[in-house]
């Protein structure tokens, strides 16, 4: 049996008239009767009562053409579907990150800007380290990442695009002696213990940022893996940290951030994709959030 079966007994079945179906079909009468025929034998059913003045359904008939509409509804939508799929209508697109990403508020700019252009697209977010969002993509686990300069391996493999730099600052709890100044030295806060921002594994994620300050040794580190944590840390005077600028827009309590006197490489964000993908989702969000 063949589509063009289901669809000649369709027009049938509506007209219950062979001429006005075949009209209807574009094809020449006997050429229908034929194929009607050939679908009772393959069916191996009467499906149509046939008398010179009218055509009626039989039992069968009815249920066929229930039948024959409901799975040539779903041939459509499976059509319509697939083809959705190929221009990136519909589908779903992985994002992975890691905490620096998040705070940096690119990533939520780059989302809303996506789904107002492609709505009926689902949008996974995948908090991950950031050393792991290179890996990630290459294993085919994440579509698009964000990750820092320092954190991007398997280059070769991987499209990455600079979308930003944000300067470092300093945060200091509210009664420390620096609370009410704009900025600090590292010379600073030398005698302050150092909270910083640490993989889950425990792999330090700013270790140019530690060079950086002066006399620093390990057993005067706090690590955490979560911003909260860190800032925690800060705000109950048992150390600063170092955190991209815009962490101070989230206000934590307890918390003043000051501008780094001093020389300090900005936080480079890019975002990152397979060299190898074909995903039309992934073509229209790096289109989207170009715009």
């Amino acid at each position: 049996m063949e589509l063009r079966h289901l669809r000649y007994f369709i027009a049938v079945a509506e007209e219950l008239h062979f001429g006005r179906a075949a009209l209807r079909l574009n094809i020449v009468q006997p050429a229908l009767t034929a194929q009607i025929k050939s679908l009772e034998q393959l069916i191996g059913v009467t499906l149509l009562e046939r008398t010179k003045r009218r055509v009626e359904l039989t039992d069968a008939g009815h249920q066929l053409l229930l039948e024959s509409l409901n799975a040539l509804g779903q041939i459509d939508i499976a059509i319509e579907t697939v083809k959705d799929v190929a221009e990136g209508i519909t589908g779903t697109l992985r994002l992975g990150y890691g905490a620096n990403a998040a705070a940096t508020g690119v990533i939520p700019a780059d989302v809303r800007r996506f789904k107002a252009n492609w709505p009926t697209v689902n949008v996974e977010l995948k908090e991950m380290a950031g050393s792991e969002v290179s890996t990630a993509l290459v294993k085919g686990e994440i579509d698009v990442g964000y990750a820092a300069a320092t954190s991007i391996t398997a280059q070769d493999a991987l499209h990455i695009r600079l979308i930003g730099a944000w300067p470092w600052m300093v945060s200091v709890s509210d009664d420390h002696p620096l609370a009410e100044a704009k900025s600090a030295t590292f010379e600073d806060i030398a005698r302050d213990r150092l909270a910083v921002y640490a993989e889950a594994e425990g792999r330090l994620d700013m270790s140019s940022l530690m060079a950086a300050v002066p006399n620093l040794t390990p057993h005067r580190v706090h690590q955490s893996s979560h911003i909260v944590n860190l800032m925690t840390y800060v705000a109950t005077g048992l150390a600063v940290a170092f955190v991209p600028a815009p962490i101070a827009k989230l206000a934590f309590p307890g918390v003043r951030f000051l501008t780094v006197d001093g020389s300090m490489p900005d936080l480079q964000m890019n975002m990152l994709w397979p060299k190898r993908t074909t995903s039309p989702v992934v073509r229209n969000f790096l289109a989207s959030v170009e715009q």
